[in-house]
């Protein structure tokens, strides 16, 4: 029986550590980060409401950069001038504080803001991608190391505890400390993916929407590779750039990646479409291929057109053949 309270007391104080030191160093930061998007969301919606003032994308751009310094966190925590843009909208389309003839005469502004954004493109820069890679990794080496940290400082309370309980120190206790670290290990491990999964399905940011396109684009170029073809990665068609050139038999194939993998809006389809659409006016391109990640995301073949077709990334090889 004392074996089964001191193998709990070990693993509860490495879960108590852990949840502490959780709160105080990466929760603070998230709760920073929160205060931080709602600080620039207030500021922005301030200006509009009082000050008729219409949203330039690179004075949004500045603001996030100042919060992150004011409220000490990476401009990647917060959210992208995309994102700051869409809440805006949603909290005056959704406000019955602001009347009819402000509300609209706002969202003209806000559109206007909106349409440019999405002319240009929001992708980061080969350095923007490395340095969000870094810190992404920096911050799960830090819960490994508060992992492992809690684990040990559980395990030698275990032992603390029966040597507190008998005055004398077992070998036998070594082993029970190790089976304590091993658990707590397991536990801690499970709670911190659990936390992380569920931060990811609610929280919104510059580093979340940028890995999350990037890495799928990352999966289709090692696709492309592992078939053998060669392909150039955003070529600058006049003033469009696809996301990947492939050449196949003396024709041009552009490729679009939307790291798509449940139903999407139809004004997000349309968009593409008319993309793609001008991709192919702009007679430089023969072949237009849409890649998502599901199938469930949108219909497959093609979309009024015998050269756009929509694809996922598994059948991406197979579809870049026929169109050879």
């Amino acid at each position: 029986m004392d074996g089964y309270i001191q193998t709990g007391l070990g693993i509860l104080v490495s879960l108590v550590l852990f949840v502490i030191g959780y709160r105080q160093t990466i929760g603070a930061k998230k709760e920073r980060a929160r205060n931080a998007n709602l600080s620039i969301h207030r500021a922005i919606l301030r200006r509009m409401v009082l000050e008729e003032y219409a949203p330039v994308y690179s004075d949004i751009t500045r603001l996030i950069e100042g919060k992150a310094r004011e409220f000490q966190v990476s401009i990647n925590d917060l959210r992208s001038e995309d994102q700051v843009l869409n809440s805006l909208f949603t909290e005056v389309f959704d406000s019955d504080l602001v009347s009819p003839a402000q509300r609209i005469e706002i969202e003209k502004r806000l559109n206007t803001c909106l349409d440019k954004a999405e002319k240009e493109s929001s992708k980061p820069s080969f350095a923007e991608y490395q340095q969000i890679r870094l810190e992404r990794k920096a911050m799960k080496d830090s819960l490994a190391a508060m992992v492992l940290s809690a684990s040990i400082l559980g395990a030698m309370t275990s032992v603390l505890f029966k040597f507190v309980e008998t005055k004398t120190l077992e070998l036998e206790w070594v082993f029970s400390a190790i089976g304590v670290l091993v658990a707590s290990i397991a536990v801690l491990t499970v709670l911190s993916v659990y936390r992380r999964t569920k931060e990811a399905e609610t929280v919104s940011s510059r580093r979340a929407e940028f890995l999350h396109g990037s890495a799928f684009e990352s999966d289709i170029a090692k696709t492309l590779s592992k078939a053998g073809y060669s392909f150039i990665i955003e070529p600058r068609l006049g003033n469009l750039r696809p996301d990947f050139l492939v050449e196949i038999n003396g024709k041009k194939v552009a490729i679009e990646a939307k790291a798509w993998d449940e139903p999407v809006p139809l004004h997000f389809v349309r968009r593409t479409l008319d993309y793609l659409n001008h991709l192919l006016a702009s007679e430089k391109i023969d072949k237009a291929i849409l890649v998502t990640r599901k199938q469930t995301s949108m219909p497959m073949g093609n979309l009024g057109s015998d050269r756009i077709v929509v694809t996922t990334i598994d059948q991406l090889p197979r579809t870049l053949k026929e169109a050879a």
